[in-house]
Parts: C-alpha cells; structure tokens; sequence
C-alpha cells in the first residue's frame, strides 16, 4: 500500500497525532505532514481536537478521517450495482424499469452540476465529456435537426445486454443536461452501439 492508504487505514480506526502517525508507519514526520496536507485539502481527512501528549511537550493537532469517505478505495460498486441491475427485472416491469432507470439518468445530470446558462451545444459538450469520463468512447455526429451520440465502448455493456431499458437512463441523463428531447436508439447484438438522438 501507498503511504497516503496507510495513513487512512490507521485513521480509520482512531484519530492520530503526527507524532504517532510518523511512529506508527516509520516515517520522518515532514514525509506525513505532506501527505495529511493533501489529505486534507481533498477533503478527506479533518484536524480534529488539540491534545496535549505529555506534560511538558506542546499539545498536538489530532487528524481523523472525514465523515462519508469510508469508501473511498471501494471495489464494491460496480458488482453491487451489476447484481440489482440483474434481478431488477424479476421485480419490475418494463415500463416500471424505464421509469425508474430515467430518474437514474436525471438525477446523474442534477449531480454533475452543468451550468445551465451554457449554450447547447456547450452543454452537449460537457455531458460527452462525462460520458467518456466514466469508460465511453463515444463521438458526436451532427445532421441536420438532431445531434447523434454514438459509443462503440458502452461502460454499462453488460447490464444493458441483460436489459436494453438501461439505455433509457443515459438518454434520460442527455435530456436532462442539453433539455432537448433525447431518445436511446442502441444496437444490441454481437456488437454493442450505443446510440442517442438528440434535437437541435
């Protein structure tokens, strides 16, 4: 493990001083200090309380992890969200999954904090951006009254092979983010083509 993984894995169990940190994983203290710098400047560790560690030394700033970031290095998402997205279907119906898979999409658009005052074809730009962010290859290809998404590495390939109504979460996410009318027109066969027509 990295020293900033060994600086959380101690953290996660108490909070800790420089001082014991630097004893702990057999480091100078200046080496820790940097690392709980960036630590904290990301956002994932908090200066906690001042102690005093001994009577005669100065009190000491503790460190302990932020609230919210136990996750952080996870692996489980994607198998968890694979298995729910496989037996969704023994639970609800079709249009019940295309509903609730569209609010996916919307809620993914309300969380990428897009600034709406950008033009449309700005905001196209920024919703590919995420796509291709999160595994996606995917090109924009304009004809004459709509814009067309196509992704030949679809990051969710093996849930929508399962499912197509997956598909209607990304449009949903287009939609949401340009606020134009956006369809899933997917190929699902030996090969996977992502596809999603948006207007002008």
């Amino acid at each position: 493990m990295t020293t900033r993984e060994n600086l959380l894995t101690i953290l996660r169990e108490n909070p800790k001083t420089i001082t014991e940190l630097s004893n702990d994983l057999g480091l100078a203290r200046n080496a820790i200090t940097i690392q709980l710098d960036r630590l904290v400047r990301d956002g994932i560790v908090l200066k906690g309380d001042v102690r005093q560690v001994s009577s005669a030394g100065k009190p000491a700033q503790e460190y302990r992890i932020a609230p919210g970031t136990e996750d952080l290095y996870s692996t489980a998402y994607v198998p968890f969200i694979q298995s729910f997205l496989e037996i969704l279907p023994e639970h609800l119906s079709e249009p019940e999954r295309k509903a609730l898979l569209e609010k996916v999409g919307k809620h993914m658009a309300d969380q990428a904090n897009i600034n709406h005052n950008l033009s449309f074809y700005e905001k196209l730009q920024q919703a590919l951006a995420i796509v291709n962010e999160l595994g996606a290859t995917a090109e924009l290809i304009e004809e004459d009254d709509q814009f067309i998404v196509r992704n030949m590495s679809c990051p969710l390939a093996r849930a929508v092979r399962k499912d197509p109504c997956v598909c209607h979460s990304v449009a949903a996410f287009f939609q949401a983010v340009t606020g134009s009318k956006t369809t899933a027109g997917c190929q699902i066969g030996e090969k996977l083509i992502c596809r999603y027509i948006i207007k002008k």
